[in-house]
């Protein structure tokens, strides 16, 4: 189930990629004011204001801050692999394809088009007047119609019902509507939407009460999750340092090389989280990218990436964990979780602590092997 919805208009693994191969999942998250925030797999953001107006505030760990009816936009927000740097740029200045961009067009003075990882979100600035505009390509396969700013007195308003039949969107995200206006258990406890490419038909749009507040964690679980976060950075600080020459090594004794052993460590937390997830709701896919166990059977997942990069694929894994954890809601930490074969929370997040530390000392033990290459 996607989340609380109201009002009628309104081991099983999946290979996914954390190169953002299409159906990776994204969370589309409410603020106060009307404003929108897009997070992808990839680490990409953007926040989208209802208007131009200063007094707005937008979320800090964005990479683009847009708004409707501002600049006319047909832009890519981007970063290739083993690139420090995101890069904002118009479509025809972009200096190479990117699978992970998330690309914006400006529709009309109302309306905002982004598409990412196969996910189409169109954001409204008011009741939508003007936003006929849109051509039959921009109202194909659209996942999420985001209602910035109207009252909630407006949704069964003959206005949006026919902007709403227009788009035909799976979901419809209305984001300004005060706490105390609605019934609170038609409202999710928190912010953030998660939804990912689906081929489904189009149904009879949903329309989805989000928070404008993130989700708290329980402190019991916030504490154990800090860990978990924490030996995850520990040990990115050490991959981050190696070139793709040391990644690479294979070591004499026939034991893993550096690379595998950051592959493995991200792909065991993402695959546990995500089938965890997965079993509260669908949008977010089993992501399953462990590498072989055997050195023999082992091939690079990205034989040319740099410690840096592998650093950045182990913490977008940590922030996959932490970015849907409100899916959690409710939950013990010594409850067993649905789709985990953990015995518990606490027993997954105390394991991956270990693993994190376990595989970082197996590594830096090879930086004294014979052939250990010297950068």
């Amino acid at each position: 189930m996607k989340s609380l919805l109201f009002c009628p208009l309104l081991c099983l693994l999946v290979a996914s990629g954390l190169s953002a191969a299409e159906g990776d999942p994204i969370a589309v998250r409410s603020w106060p004011g009307g404003v929108v925030s897009i997070e992808t797999q990839w680490g990409l953001g953007l926040a989208v204001k209802p208007s131009t107006s200063d007094e707005l505030v937008v979320p800090d760990d964005v990479g683009q801050i847009l708004a409707v009816g501002g600049d006319r936009l047909n832009h890519v927000l981007s970063r290739l692999p083993n690139q420090a740097d995101v890069q904002w740029s118009p479509v025809g200045e972009a200096s190479k394809w990117d699978p992970n961009a998330i690309e914006v067009r400006t529709i009309d003075d109302h309306t905002i088009r982004i598409d990412v990882d196969g996910v189409r979100v169109i954001v409204v600035s008011g009741d939508g007047t003007g936003t006929f505009m849109a051509t039959k390509a921009d109202k194909q396969n659209v996942d999420v119609l985001v209602l910035s700013n109207i009252a909630v007195g407006q949704l069964a308003s003959d206005r949006i019902k026919i902007l709403v039949r227009s788009w035909r969107p799976q979901f419809v995200l209305p984001l300004a509507i005060p706490a105390d206006e609605t019934d609170a258990s038609k409202r999710a406890a928190a912010n953030t939407f998660a939804v990912s490419a689906s081929e489904a038909p189009n149904r009879e749009p949903k329309t989805v009460l989000i928070s404008q507040t993130p989700w708290e964690m329980p402190d019991e679980l916030a504490v154990l999750f800090g860990k978990m976060e924490q030996a995850c950075s520990e040990s990115q600080q050490v991959f981050a340092e190696l070139s793709v020459e040391q990644l690479n090594f294979k070591p004499a004794n026939g034991t893993h090389t550096p690379r595998w052993n950051v592959e493995h460590m991200m792909g065991r937390q993402l695959q546990f989280f995500s089938q965890i997830y997965h079993a509260i709701d669908s949008s977010i896919p089993v992501m399953n990218l462990n590498p072989k166990q055997m050195p023999a059977d082992y091939q690079f997942a990205h034989p040319d990436w740099d410690g840096a990069e592998e650093a950045r694929q182990m913490q977008r894994a940590s922030e996959f964990c932490r970015r849907f954890a409100y899916l959690l809601d409710g939950m013990s930490v010594n409850d067993k979780a649905p789709g985990s074969r953990w015995p518990s929370l606490r027993a997954l997040l105390v394991q991956m602590q270990k693993h994190y530390h376990e595989h970082t000392e197996n590594t830096v033990k090879k930086f004294e092997l014979p052939g250990w290459p010297k950068s």
